[in-house]
C-alpha cells in the first residue's frame, strides 16, 4: 500500500526538507542538448563519485548513527550494505527512498547529533556510492567512527516513532 503526502506534518518541515534536496541536487549539472534519438531532452550529468569519500562521510556526518554498513552502525533504519542494496536502484529512486524517512530522519538528527546534517550534491553522489561499493565498504569497521558517534550509537536514539 502506498503512502500519501499528509498536510499534518508541519509545513516549515516538509518544506525545508525540499529546499534542502532541491539543494543537494543543485550538484547535479544539467546539460540541454539535442541528439538524434530524442531532440530537446536533457543530457543528466552526473558527478564523478567517489565511494571512498562518500565512506568518509557515512561515518563524519552521522549516517551511520541510523544506519549500519558490516554491522557497524545503527538499526534504526534501512542497512546500508551493498550486499543487501538493488543494485540497480538509481539515484534518483534511492533518494526518494530517502524522501520517505525525511520527517524522523530530521527529528532524529536534531535530537542526537544536535543539528540537521547538511549534504550537497557531490555529497550525496558519493554516498550512494559507498552504498554500492561492496570493496570501499569492506574495510569499514567502528575505527572509522568518532568517539561522539560511536557514544550516540551506543546510547540508542533519544527520540522514538510509533
Amino acid at each position: 500500500m502506498h503512502q500519501h503526502f499528509s498536510f499534518t506534518r508541519p509545513l516549515g518541515l516538509s518544506f525545508a526538507v525540499g529546499i534542502a534536496l532541491a539543494v543537494g541536487f543543485s550538484g547535479f549539472g544539467v546539460v540541454w542538448a539535442q541528439n538524434d534519438t530524442n531532440a530537446g531532452a536533457a543530457n543528466i550529468v552526473y558527478p564523478e563519485m567517489d565511494a571512498l569519500r562518500g565512506k568518509k562521510l557515512f561515518a563524519e556526518r552521522g549516517c551511520v548513527v541510523c544506519h549500519a554498513v558490516n554491522n557497524v552502525g545503527g538499526d534504526i533504519g534501512p542497512g546500508f550494505d551493498a550486499s543487501n542494496i538493488d543494485q540497480s536502484l538509481n539515484p534518483f529512486d534511492f533518494f526518494a527512498r530517502m524522501w520517505h524517512g525525511a520527517d524522523e530522519m530530521l527529528h532524529l538528527q536534531r535530537a542526537d547529533l544536535g543539528y540537521q546534517i547538511d549534504f550537497n550534491g557531490q555529497d550525496l553522489a558519493d554516498i550512494y556510492a559507498f552504498a554500492h561499493d561492496r570493496e570501499a565498504q569492506e574495510s569499514f569497521t567502528e575505527d572509522d567512527l568518532s568517539d561522539r558517534i560511536r557514544e550516540i550509537i551506543d546510547n540508542g536514539p533519544s527520540v522514538t516513532f510509533e
